[in-house]
């Protein structure tokens, strides 16, 4: 019995020029890198076991549990074609996670995961990515089930198709590198790409489903999923990507704004200290209660806040301690590489 059409791979133009002579592995990254269960970081040969490199690959990592929170984080709408963002003033990050697409930082940075060259081969996406005939996609799905994985490949495109929607979008993302060079190593032609977009368009309006929905909320604010990350994920109140990667940046970013609360509080004291003066409120008891309580909180409240810090700082170093101390240590494994320390995404 044939698959069902939603567990077929719909797209059929070709636009990177694949010849006979290529194998499939050729459409395939050098290596690749993932996390073992351990922590390790290990990286590996994407050609020896392509199902369990297109299940890293196509991973939205801890995002997928946040699916039903990202209301916060997103509208539901289409991805901005990419010269509305370069006018915006948002820089163009390349970042090679698929959970990080589309995401963006209040320092005007836009992660955007470059196209890989083998999902633009439909007979690779055919034969790795078209669920077999004995699946039947069964929700939640089986584990060689290939339904979430094209979903996301699905969905990934269609944001292509929504962001390289003109031709000056198109020079935008060549010159980010952000499209596959054909098999001839020659950038692609605006015309193949205008066909492969609308075709992507047509399969989106025929079978809405066809795409995850994770990228029907194309760009999404990265403060707002590290809120979301924080109470809803283990260990608490780890955001789901740091943006500080040493502790002067710690402090020097804590240290911002309670330099400015700490501006705002010497201004209320010295309003309050200017209506003590005044006969009126000399005598007012609730003004002098209320001068009494803030005058405590603004020499405990700043304490307190760099205290925090200090503990947050703490408790980093304790936790980096043991890799510190250790070092970097690597191993080889067959068909791949095993780096000891991990590092941290999330602080």
């Amino acid at each position: 019995m044939a698959p069902p059409d939603h567990a077929l791979w719909p797209l059929e133009t070709e636009v990177i020029g694949k010849t006979k002579e290529k194998l499939d592995t050729d459409a395939l990254p050098a290596t690749y890198h993932y996390y073992e269960a351990a922590g390790r970081r290990a990286v590996g040969n994407p050609a020896e076991d392509i199902p369990a490199f297109l299940r890293r690959e196509l991973s939205l990592g801890d995002l997928a549990a946040m699916m039903r929170h990202l209301w916060f984080a997103g509208a539901k709408r289409p991805a901005m074609p990419l010269h509305s963002h370069v006018a915006m003033g948002r820089e163009i990050t390349v970042t090679e996670r698929m959970d990080l697409h589309l995401l963006w930082d209040n320092k005007g940075k836009l992660f955007i995961k470059p196209v890989p060259r083998f999902l633009l081969d439909p007979a690779f996406c055919r034969s790795n990515l078209q669920c077999t005939d004995a699946c039947a996609c069964h929700s939640p799905p089986a584990e060689t089930c290939r339904g979430i994985p094209r979903r996301v490949a699905l969905g990934f495109l269609y944001t292509y198709a929504c962001l390289v929607s003109s031709e000056s979008d198109f020079y935008v993302a060549n010159e980010k590198r952000l499209l596959p060079c054909t098999e001839n190593d020659k950038p692609l032609e605006w015309a193949d790409w205008k066909i492969l977009a609308r075709e992507l368009l047509r399969m989106y309006e025929r079978e809405p489903n066809i795409i995850h929905p994770r990228f029907l909320r194309a760009e999404l604010r990265l403060s707002r999923i590290n809120i979301i990350h924080r109470f809803t994920s283990l260990p608490l109140f780890n955001p789901y990507l740091r943006g500080r990667h040493n502790y002067g940046s710690l402090f020097r970013d804590n240290l911002t704004w309670l330099t400015g609360a700490t501006v705002f509080v010497a201004l209320v004291l010295t309003a309050m200290q200017v209506g003590l003066a005044t006969e009126r409120l000399q005598g007012n008891a609730t003004f002098q209660q209320a001068s009494y309580g803030f005058t405590i909180f603004a020499i405990l409240g700043p304490l307190c806040a760099f205290g925090l810090v200090v503990l947050d700082a703490l408790f980093h170093l304790v936790k980096d301690l043991p890799s510190l101390l250790r070092g970097p240590r690597s191993r080889t494994a067959p068909g791949r590489t095993i780096s000891i320390t991990k590092p941290e995404v999330s602080a």
